[in-house]
């Protein structure tokens, strides 16, 4: 049974033109690659080297233009925390941290992140 905790019984029901919808009116960046999980398939386990989102975190955070640099990877890989476990507002102050650092000519690491 499908439910918050267990994700592995959760299938998709987007279907190719509502995942144009949601790459169109969300402005997903084609560089990403995105792709639907097979049908039947359930997006977790996720399969490696992709980030599965679901379409409820665009609808319910109103997510324009997510950028996913490598940073915020590091940052959600290090916590052990999926994208979608993200508040917003704590979402905001990862980019705002990394948009600081990046201002100040240095790159951000977890080092320094943590210490905040």
């Amino acid at each position: 049974m499908a439910n918050k905790n267990n994700l592995s019984g959760c299938l998709y029901i987007l279907n190719k033109n509502g995942l144009k919808w949601y790459v169109d009116q969300y402005a997903i960046r084609t560089s990403l690659h995105h792709v639907l999980p097979e049908k039947d398939k359930p997006i977790y386990p996720f399969v490696p080297g992709k980030i599965g989102v679901y379409t409820r975190l665009f609808d319910y955070c109103n997510y324009r233009r997510l950028p996913l640099t490598k940073f915020l990877i590091d940052v959600l890989l290090f916590h052990e925390v999926h994208l979608s476990q993200m508040n917003p507002l704590g979402l905001a102050k990862v980019y705002h941290f990394e948009l600081a650092c990046r201002g100040l000519g240095s790159d951000p690491n977890l080092s320094m992140i943590r210490a905040f």
